[in-house]
């Protein structure tokens, strides 16, 4: 079995990789390839203008190979540095567009692609693939997280939303449920909710879990149910992502959006 952990810089591989590990040691067995998408704009296929702001981010950001180089540097120094009994974790680089590349390679992953966010160009573009052109959930990690000698995810909060997204997250975040040694089923609003609903989904995969209800506060369910998650010291999150169009969101607010900009803990999300 193999996880896809996607490095989209030198900064946060550190973070992505032990993000990958930890999930892949909870299954027993698996593997990790981490893989590194360099864009280089005098050998991708894409628009003119796609190649042109592609050649515009060098000024900032330094050369498509020396990113990559960088990203391989970095994955080196952290391979020297992992735990003995940890997971193997394989390099591999391919040249193309982030999106056309994370979608083809994520054919090959068994259960997890694994992005850690930091504010550049291909991280949106990977996450994006992951999530609307996979059919894998995605660990989403923040560029400063560190396992610290974690072996698993020991606390896991699950966000309950009356949504298809939602069960689905669940459906694949069960591998991980079962391990955990603690599940906090967290819903924001009524106690007779019908999100609620989903907590048969949970016992349905030998799940046992902590019922965390509490009612809204404000129009920025994304940031509350974070800060609901950290609350109960959760170390990880699952939740559905996406329940309107991208651009919906992008334009009108939306919980996905809100729930990545205040996460500080890796989310586990699927569409």
């Amino acid at each position: 079995m193999k996880l896809l952990a996607i490095l989209v810089g030198a900064d946060s591989a550190p973070a992505c990789l032990d993000a990958a590990t930890v999930a892949a040691a909870s299954l027993g067995g698996a593997s990790v390839e981490a893989l590194n998408v360099i864009v280089d704009p005098e050998h991708i296929v894409a628009s003119s203008e796609e190649i042109e702001f592609q050649r515009l981010r060098e000024r900032d950001e330094g050369t498509a190979q020396a990113r990559g180089d960088a990203a391989h540097a970095a994955f080196v120094a952290w391979n020297a540095g992992a735990g003995e009994g940890m997971p193997r974790v394989d390099w591999r680089s391919i040249v193309g567009t982030e999106e056309a590349v994370v979608t083809r390679e994520a054919a090959t992953a068994d259960a997890l692609i694994v992005i850690a966010r930091e504010r550049t160009m291909d991280t949106a573009d990977a996450l994006h693939a992951a999530i609307f052109s996979t059919d894998k959930p995605a660990l989403i990690v923040p560029p400063g997280w560190r396992a610290n000698g974690r072996t698993r995810f020991a606390h896991m909060a699950v966000g309950l939303s009356d949504s298809d997204n939602a069960r689905h997250a669940i459906e694949a975040a069960a591998p991980w449920l079962r391990m955990a040694e603690r599940v906090t089923a967290i819903r924001i609003g009524a106690a007779d909710d019908p999100a609620l609903q989903l907590e048969p989904l949970l016992d349905s995969i030998c799940v046992r879990h902590e019922r965390h209800i509490v009612p809204r506060l404000d129009d920025n369910l994304g940031a509350q149910l974070v800060a609901e998650a950290k609350a109960v010291g959760a170390d990880l999150l699952v939740t559905g992502a996406y329940r309107h169009n991208q651009l919906i969101e992008w334009l009108l607010g939306g919980t996905t959006r809100h729930i990545l900009a205040a996460a500080d803990m890796p989310l586990l999300m699927a569409h």
